[in-house]
């Protein structure tokens, strides 16, 4: 498989922050979900198919951080993928 592009991965996870908010506000009352970054890797692998596993994905994501986090957690990602 291909790995996707780091616009394929922002629009995935831009689209997963949208549907884990309405999972936060509906499913779980409003709080704080404490596995989100499990929850972002599967929602963008299933967008995006198995590039890598869920493991690797999740810790890739939970480690991002910038004012853009799509844009940072994307490129985290492609820097992880070599």
């Amino acid at each position: 498989m291909t790995n996707p592009g780091k616009d394929a991965i922002d629009a995935a996870l831009r689209a997963a922050g949208a549907a884990h908010h309405d999972y936060e506000s509906n499913v779980l009352n409003g709080q704080r979900d404490e596995q989100w970054a499990g929850w972002y890797a599967a929602y963008t692998l299933g967008r995006l198919g198995d590039f890598t596993t869920p493991a690797q994905l999740t810790a890739w994501l939970a480690s991002a951080a910038g004012d853009d986090w799509a844009d940072a957690a994307a490129g985290a990602v492609l820097a992880g993928l070599g």
